[in-house]
């Protein structure tokens, strides 16, 4: 009987006793010109049976591999007049064909030694890019412990970087806020792609982009290419794979985070063209709506989908169609709640009923015009929409008791009263257009245009809660009822060319303008920033190492609600004429290759912020401290008179995956520094001085088809910074007012600490695929003190927390 059980067993994972091959296949073309490269040779250098195995690729570019045995490769791409390409642990599975689309640059004989072979993993996509950029991967989203699938919380463990709240994944970049940070999608900017998304951030709790169907994308922390314009602090170009276009497969994946669907193929085998199509729906949701208890009345339910189709057009040219979007709602109520053990008052005084949606789709259109041009076209539209209603929970309490050393209170309740009502929408319309020509081996040149158009609606009205107030105290008043528009203009040029034998040099300049208008009062404003130029260097000492020099001048909108505030008493927006936020940024580095397998980069940095919007009247407000968590902010007359400053030093230690493990170090020492309109220097909300991440993973070959990976990652980081409480204005307003004079003075009594765990393990199975992962997300349960809040019991405020332990596990299933 047990053995029957056994054999039935494994004929579920589809196990077969013959070791798993899949096919390797792909498409090379020249890095600037886009044109396909015939000849070149794509050979495995694995040390085992398939060594030596390789293909050339046809007049279409095209190669194939058949019969590769599943694990990890080594790849060696060489072609006459191109430099060599190498590429490291090429992840080979049964369930899936792998499809390894390359580009090759042309070598150029000034250079010293000849051919440079280059190792693809750290090197950005964007070959404009010397500094402060890399190139991150989807298998890197899974691997890295804590990541969730997630891009934002993998590029938290680069250096420069760091999460600014473990239940979201806002990134604090170089000690920037996370508003700074631009996310782009197939060349497009996009809207925050986070579900649960509040407005003026770039995060979230949960991402809405599915790992599954990105290709290899691109991230940038400082001094960026000209193309890339809004941002001050960094870039997400992030680019979506193409679908199998020779046969079907789909995978499936249940896990905490949801439960998700993916199916691929080809349209048509003739014309080459393709599918992507992915689903996620909320696990927790879907155990409610199947009335299966979670312990929780307050149920995040979310569900997200994204596409991509492709189609050749010819020789010369392609067109695709893609989209990601998502929508979001939590209801927190307080009222249904019979007892509890924590407050009374406070963040339990009130229903908050919250949604948010957003979402993308696009097309992009690709010329060669000829051998050394090409033009590309992405147009986009864009939605992204938050609302929330709120109402005041009036109760009684009816019991206290002692169960475990905790408190509990019954109460019964006697009303509710609403006090906020609120919907924010967003519309874009969007078209990104350049063309790139080659005009040599070691130079190229880049320009184009980045224009989008803005529809906003905002509306808000909320109770006056000041019973100093006592001419509108328990009053409804308007915050916001504006209808708007807005056009932003992004022109730019680049060219990188060698500037000698061992000097690259990467020169660009854009602008921005941003036009912006309220219908109803007429009001309108424009704001132009005429030249911005950018600069990158990079000097080669010798084969295995590097300097680089990194300049640029960037700019970026406020966020747009901002524009739009209502004072009380007024009946027109006050923030209309805010002009564009500046930074300058200055960065030298040096790059490292230490053996066939580690890399060592440090990175310095400072970066001048001016134009910041603060208030008009004396205070230490600044636009700088926003971006981050879960509330908006409601701001007085603001001008473009703020200042500040960070500067830092960065290390890095990272080894790629041989010999069965791989690991990761950064450190990031800074400062980060603002000035509000009281002309006082402080420290930001984000400067926490210093930030470390050590990253581990290991992997065992249990067997020809089994393969077991244990990872881990450890980060450290300085005290976050608060500011004392105005007890007055607290309980006047209801929630915690700060003390403008004493702002960010303090720091709680300790640093940041948290350990993530992974362990998976992957069975290669005939065909097949099962992947069975956990993720234990601070794995110590370590308390660490998010901020402060305010609570109606003396002394009126409370310690918020950052995650504790969470375990999140997946299982997946390629076929």
């Amino acid at each position: 009987m047990k053995k029957l059980l056994l054999i039935s067993f494994l004929m579920v994972l589809g196990w077969n006793v013959s070791a798993q091959t899949q096919t390797l296949r792909g498409r090379i073309v020249d890095k600037e010109s886009r044109q396909a490269l015939v000849g070149a040779k794509v050979t495995i250098t694995t040390i085992g049976k398939d060594s030596g195995l390789s293909a050339t690729t046809d007049a279409q570019g095209d190669y194939q591999l058949n019969e590769v045995s599943v694990g990890r490769h080594n790849l060696l791409i060489t072609l006459d007049k191109y430099q060599d390409l190498v590429l490291q642990n090429i992840i080979i599975t049964s369930g899936k064909e792998v499809i390894l689309n390359l580009d090759m640059s042309e070598e150029i004989k000034s250079f010293i030694g000849g051919g440079v072979k280059s190792a693809k993993k750290s090197q950005p996509n964007n070959q404009n890019a010397l500094v402060s950029a890399r190139l991150f991967t989807v298998d890197e989203t899974d691997r890295f412990a804590g990541s969730r699938g997630d891009p934002a919380r993998m590029a938290s463990n680069f250096a420069g970087v760091q999460g600014a709240d473990d239940s979201r994944n806002d990134i604090v970049v170089r000690g920037n806020s996370p508003q700074g940070v631009l996310w782009r999608l197939e060349g497009a900017d996009i809207p925050n792609p986070n579900h649960f998304a509040i407005p003026g951030t770039t995060g979230g709790p949960v991402s809405i982009i599915n790992n599954k169907i990105l290709g290899n994308s691109d991230f940038f922390t400082g001094a960026f290419p000209a193309e890339y314009g809004n941002s001050t602090a960094g870039v997400f170009d992030l680019k979506l794979r193409n679908g199998n276009n020779k046969k079907h497969e789909y995978s499936t994946q249940f896990g905490f985070l949801g439960w998700d669907l993916l199916a691929e193929g080809p349209l048509s085998k003739k014309n080459k063209s393709s599918f992507l199509v992915t689903y996620r729906y909320s696990t927790l949701a879907m155990f409610e709506k199947m009335n299966i208890k979670i312990g929780t009345d307050a149920v995040p339910a979310y569900q997200d989908a994204s596409f991509k189709l492709n189609f050749p057009l010819g020789k010369k040219c392609n067109l695709n169609f893609f989209g990601i979007g998502g929508t979001s709602k939590i209801n927190i109520m307080i009222s249904d709640q019979k007892q509890s053990s924590g407050e009374l008052y406070g963040d339990d005084d009130r229903d908050q009923e919250f949604g948010s949606s957003m979402g993308v789709v696009g097309s992009a259109f690709v010329w060669n015009m000829n051998s050394k041009s090409y033009f590309r076209a992405v147009v986009t539209k864009t939605h992204q929409q938050v609302t929330a209603v709120h109402h005041l929970v009036f109760r009684h309490n009816t019991d206290t008791l002692q169960e475990d050393g905790k408190t509990i209170y019954k109460f019964a309740l006697d009303s509710l009263v609403k006090n906020l009502d609120y919907r924010f929408r967003i519309n874009t319309t969007g078209a990104n257009l350049f063309v790139n020509t080659k005009i040599n081996p070691g130079t190229s040149l880049r320009y184009g245009l980045n224009l989008t158009s803005y529809n906003f609606r905002f509306r808000d009205s909320a109770r006056n809660f000041d019973y100093m107030d006592t001419a509108n105290y328990w009053k409804w008043f308007t915050r916001w009822n504006s209808d708007g528009n807005a056009l932003l203009l992004m022109p730019y040029v680049q060219m990188k060319w060698q500037a000698a034998k061992k000097l690259n040099v990467s020169a660009g300049v854009t602008a921005q303008m941003f036009a912006i208008s309220d219908k109803a009062s007429g009001m309108s404003h424009t704001s132009i920033k005429y030249f911005q130029p950018r600069l990158g260097l990079r000097y080669q000492i010798n084969k295995l190492q590097s300097l680089n020099f990194g300049f640029g001048v960037h700019s970026q909108i406020q966020p747009a609600y901002t524009y739009y505030y209502i004072l009380p008493g007024n009946k027109n927006p006050h923030n209309i004429n805010m002009g564009m936020t500046t930074s300058k940024h200055y960065i030298l580095g040096y790059d490292r290759v230490i053996g066939k397998d580690k890399r060592f980069k440090v990175e310095t940095y400072y970066q001048q912020l001016s134009d910041i919007p603060v208030e008009k009247r004396s205070s230490s407000f600044s636009l700088a401290n926003t971006g981050s968590g879960f509330s908006r902010f409601f701001p007085d007359s603001l001008q473009n008179t703020g200042t500040g400053y960070n500067y830092g030093v960065e290390f890095s230690l990272e080894k790629s995956f041989t010999k069965g493990y791989f690991y990761l170090v950064s450190v990031s020492l800074f400062d980060a520094k603002y000035k509000g309109s009281d002309n006082v220097v402080r420290n930001s909300d984000f400067n926490t001085n210093y930030a470390m991440n050590g990253l581990f993973a290991k992997e065992w070959n249990v067997s020809k088809r089994g393969v077991l990976s244990v990872g881990g990652k450890l980060t450290l980081a300085g005290a976050r910074r608060y500011s004392p409480m105005d007890t007055l204005a607290s309980r006047r307003e209801r929630e915690y007012i700060e003390q403008d004079t004493l702002k960010n003075t303090l720091r709680f009594g300790k640093s940041y600490s948290r350990f993530d765990l992974r362990i998976s393990y992957k069975i290669n199975a005939k065909k097949v695929t099962h992947e069975f992962a956990i993720d234990l997300v601070n794995a110590t349960n370590r308390k660490n003190i998010l901020k402060y809040s305010y609570t109606g019991e003396s002394p009126n405020y409370k310690e918020e927390y950052q995650l504790g332990f969470l375990p999140l596990f997946y299982y997946k299933l390629d076929f």
